[in-house]
């Protein structure tokens, strides 16, 4: 969603191990996470052919020691929470690393409030619009 704002290659591959990561986090990529996944890379220009796994599993801190830019953390952020959302179970090991993201990157719990109410509410959306577009009904009401 926002991902196409990340102009550095270092900050897209670190958003793309991150986001790898965060869906590896309960053992199991669902075929949600992985659609996330793949978006995540058409949306920055990555070829999947050339991250296909990453060399060695580095920690979050690691991960991240790169990322100066406010703007790009709460990128960063907020897609992370979009996919640990994307497929319905925000189970302990995610909410670990949003905790230990949010303690890395040094926001307020205001902030991590607003950024994960703003997160709900875009997945309640898309799951109306899904709906609105399924429903037959109000197509043949127009």
């Amino acid at each position: 969603m926002f991902l196409h704002f990340l102009q550095a290659k270092e900050d897209k591959e670190a958003f793309l191990e991150l986001a790898h990561v965060v869906a590896k986090a309960d053992g199991f990529v669902s075929n949600k996470e992985q659609g996330y996944l793949r978006s995540f890379m058409a949306e920055m220009n990555l070829r999947e052919s050339d991250y296909i796994g990453f060399s060695k599993a580095r920690d979050l801190p690691e991960i991240i020691a790169d990322l100066k830019v406010e703007q790009v953390k709460n990128i960063f952020f907020v897609e992370i929470l979009l996919l640990i959302f994307a497929d319905g179970d925000y189970n302990e090991e995610e909410k670990q690393i949003v905790m230990d993201l949010k303690r890395l990157f040094g926001l307020s719990d205001e902030t991590y409030e607003a950024f994960k109410d703003w997160v709900i509410r875009m997945d309640k959306l898309k799951i109306e619009g899904v709906k609105l577009i399924m429903n037959s009904s109000c197509m043949n009401n127009g």
